[in-house]
């Protein structure tokens, strides 16, 4: 799960910033206008705003002062917004979170629901919620912080960035948690206490077939390629292809360049390992999904990557990869859920993948829409619900989608949070403490109280 982010800038000392720190002040608007993270070298660096999700300040923006002078931070706390949300059992409940501190109990009935605000809770924005135990949740914040709450106390118990980058999502199964954020961003725990901080040096692109012959270039999706680990095949005119004369490899931008034709069979191929991460800038790439089913991990975020771990995190794998004749225009992808070995990514201008083999293969959905898509989940007949910017909530079913009327439920802004109810209905959260059920085939919003 994320929120919107803002440029990078590089301080004079050297060290990485958000400008004015006001990652945490962004909302998704009601437009998306493309769907694509370019691979290129010289633009700025937007962590989710790169999705080209437009984003507005919720109220007066958050002042920094220079040197070492306090963060003084006057937003307007007075409009709730649901950024996360998850069912705890222990609570009888859905435990909702969001900025200004927001962390709180809804309680859902057929045609209302009431929120009751813990007390005592840090005026932290909170951007990532997930359920560690029948009792308590986990709680990652827009600084890089990770909280864990007990039903009566939040207590700190990780900072996992040293450049106050946001926690996007977290990921709980069988008593082990991984937590995903901006600048490459990977953690670990097996007690939701202790966190141990990943980092993805290499991953292994697995042998690609060219599906062109023809003299001209061909783009991985994918950057600072170790030379070493390359596995070229080819021949021209019947004899091994010769490197820097037959081809050219630029491993750092991330493309080939075939001088002369070569031969369709066999079709040439190439493999390699590779570090995450746009040209020159390995790790600097923001992960935004997390999904776990106790023994494999898959995240996703910038630049369309989509890795898998079998192994807690000491080895990975590309998934999804495509060879193209031009610079690629990968999905930027947001939110993602997974049921068994069904899996559902979403993304910016309403871009749906599905892989049911566990990730090793994927295909495209229809998009439902052209705006982004923040929130997905499968339901129990398997059918993926989409969450998304003005309101967009639908259904997948029988290879079409099925949205709902935007204006009889009378929505207005941004809808990112699917949570499955014990009862078997489905309820979708949002900006402006908006609160939609999916019962029995039918959307119908309910009034929310604050306590």
């Amino acid at each position: 799960m994320l929120i919107g982010m803002v440029p990078r800038r590089i301080s004079p000392g050297g060290e990485p910033r958000d400008v004015e720190n006001l990652s945490a002040t962004l909302r998704f608007v009601l437009t998306t206008s493309a769907g694509h993270s370019r691979m290129t070298t010289d633009r700025i660096r937007l962590p989710l705003s790169a999705l080209t999700l437009s984003a507005i300040v919720v109220s007066a923006v958050t002042t920094v002062q220079a040197g070492d002078e306090e963060l003084v931070d006057r937003r307007s706390p007075l409009v709730i917004d649901f950024l996360d949300g998850a069912y705890l059992p222990g609570a009888g409940g859905v435990v909702v979170s969001g900025d200004h501190g927001l962390l709180g109990l809804l309680k859902v009935t057929d045609k209302s629901a009431e929120l009751t605000r813990y007390p005592g809770i840090p005026n932290e924005d909170f951007t990532a919620l997930e359920k560690w135990s029948d009792t308590e949740v986990l709680l990652g914040t827009s600084s890089g912080k990770l909280y864990l709450f007990d039903g009566s106390k939040a207590t700190e118990v990780a900072n996992l960035s040293e450049h106050n980058e946001p926690v996007l999502d977290i990921a709980v199964a069988k008593g082990k948690g991984w937590a995903v954020g901006g600048r490459g961003m990977l953690a670990t725990s097996s007690d939701g206490k202790t966190w141990t901080n990943v980092t993805i040096a290499e991953v292994t692109q697995p042998q690609m077939s060219f599906p062109g012959t023809a003299a001209g270039e061909w783009y991985f999706g994918a950057s600072n390629i170790n030379l070493d680990t390359v596995q070229f095949t080819g021949t021209v005119n019947g004899q091994p292809a010769v490197k820097d004369t037959d081809y050219t490899l630029f491993p750092d931008e991330g493309f080939v360049q075939f001088a002369n034709k070569f031969d369709e069979s066999p079709a040439p191929s190439i493999g390699f390992k590779f570090a995450p991460g746009p040209a020159f800038r390995a790790g600097d790439v923001s992960w935004n999904v997390a999904l776990f089913d106790g023994t494999n991990l898959t995240i996703a975020g910038e630049f369309g990557m989509i890795l898998q771990s079998s192994d807690g995190g000491q080895s990975w794998i590309r998934r999804d990869t495509m060879l193209t004749p031009k610079e690629p225009e990968p999905p930027y992808w947001i939110a993602g859920t997974q049921k068994g070995s069904t899996i559902f990514l979403t993304g910016a201008a309403g871009i749906v993948r599905t892989s049911t083999d566990g990730g090793a293969t994927w295909a495209a959905l229809p998009s439902p829409s052209n705006e982004g898509l923040f929130g997905v989940k499968v339901l129990a007949s398997g059918q993926p619900a989409v969450a998304g910017a003005v309101g967009l909530i639908g259904i997948f079913d029988n290879n079409a989608w099925s949205l709902a009327d935007r204006t009889e439920l009378q929505l207005l802004s941004w809808l990112r949070t699917p949570v499955e109810m014990p009862d078997g209905s489905l309820l979708m959260l949002g900006g402006r403490a908006t609160a939609i059920v999916y019962r029995d085939g039918k959307w119908s919003r309910i009034p929310v109280t604050i306590k």
